[in-house]
């Protein structure tokens, strides 16, 4: 029993040295262009994802004031409405 717990520690270590020796090495100026074009993906996706929730936003105030016919309390209406989904409320154009 000895003989074969022996076995399996020096088997198990064996292979975290085959497994350790397995670097890959990365230049560094490929990682930071590798870091840059996901840095610029995600900044991307995120700027979409903000437009397309402004937009939807913008959608239902208009949609608001056409059934009911008041801005002010339209804005206010739907801004509770999307805070209550849990979305960040994000304004496509300035106040008035």
């Amino acid at each position: 029993m000895k003989r074969m717990l022996i076995a399996l520690f020096a088997l198990c270590a064996a292979t975290g040295v085959a497994r350790a020796q397995q670097v890959i090495v990365i230049q560094p100026d490929a990682a930071a262009a590798a870091r840059q074009a996901l840095d610029e993906r995600v900044a991307a996706e995120r700027a979409a994802d903000e437009r397309a929730a402004a937009e939807r936003r913008q959608r239902m105030i208009d949609r608001c004031i056409a059934n009911h016919g008041y801005e002010e309390d339209c804005v206010r209406e739907v801004d509770t409405e999307l805070r209550a989904e849990g979305a960040r409320v994000i304004h496509l154009r300035a106040p008035h």
